[in-house]
């Protein structure tokens, strides 16, 4: 465990506290933990956007369609990630009448989303030139790709797994060669990571403490078993690609001393945290 702030400077012990002390003092708080090193982010998909509140934070995740201009962040020197959902479509979506039946795999019935098929070539083209391009140029250079395990709903041979998950490895191949310095954070995509990890900026996964059941429509306490399975990929990740991990809880608004409990266990282990509620369109706690 990293030390504590107010502890690091009782480690240097000098002849005298010079100015040479403090400048050795200041850089180890940022020289040994992993917590103070990753920059901090927040997720807001609300409207209209709490830009004072979210200028605080290095990167901000929104929903493009609820803010006009990002230069509102950006000015503040903010990195700004649009959402974009890779491996589901939903209803309300503007443009969902325009996918064909065809492209679809079938139904994620928790979210009533539709999972599509990620082999589609079309699919690859509608997100790329449909949804992005646009985006880039109204200056966003970074993406939040959610859903990327959708897929593993409806595919249920390795072989018909295995076809999603070069397809999509080529989608995020593609996206670099089209956006040349995009920055993208994964949520999850475990499996394709050993392929595309080097396009990431980061790793995301929701539920490591605190999480929600669309079910049954409530917050729960995430199993211990489902909590060690999540905690061992992450670190995975972490050590083997020496990414930035960033975990998502969900935890009842009212609830703030356990939001901020949580977000002191997540931050704990060197992840970067974020605890908020499921539709995240509220102020939620980060480091």
């Amino acid at each position: 465990m990293p030390l504590a702030p107010e502890n690091y400077c009782r480690h240097i012990k000098p002849a005298k506290k010079t100015i040479a002390w403090a400048i050795s003092c200041i850089l180890s708080l940022f020289a040994g933990s992993k917590i103070y090193a990753d920059p901090s982010i927040a997720f807001y998909y609300g409207k209209p956007m709490p830009i004072d509140f979210l200028a605080h934070f290095d990167q901000v995740v929104v929903e493009p369609e609820n803010i006009d201009d990002i230069k509102q962040l950006t000015a503040k020197g903010v990195t700004v990630f649009a959402y974009l959902s890779v491996g589901e479509i939903h209803p309300s979506r503007v443009w969902y009448s325009e996918i064909p039946k065809h492209w679809l795999l079938g139904k994620n019935m928790d979210w009533e989303s539709s999972i599509v098929d990620l082999s589609k070539k079309e699919w690859h083209n509608f997100i790329i030139n449909r949804l992005m391009a646009p985006l880039w140029k109204r200056g966003y250079r970074g993406f939040f790709l959610d859903t990327l395990d959708s897929y593993q709903l409806i595919a249920t041979t390795s072989n018909s797994k295995l076809v999603q998950q070069k397809a999509l490895a080529d989608l995020i191949r593609t996206m670099h060669q089209r956006f040349p310095g995009i920055k993208l954070i994964l949520n999850r995509g475990f499996e394709v990571l050993p392929e595309i990890a080097g396009y990431a900026v980061a790793v995301a996964a929701e539920s490591l403490f605190e999480g929600w059941n669309p079910n049954w429509n409530s917050y729960r306490e995430v199993p211990e078993s489902d909590r060690d399975w999540l905690l061992n990929k992450l670190n995975q990740v972490h050590d083997q690609y020496g990414l930035q991990i960033i975990v998502i809880d969900y935890v009842p608004p009212e609830q703030k001393k356990l939001a901020r409990k949580v977000a002191n266990r997540i931050a704990a282990l060197g992840f970067t945290p974020w605890v908020t509620n499921p539709s995240m369109d509220m102020l939620g706690i980060g480091k």
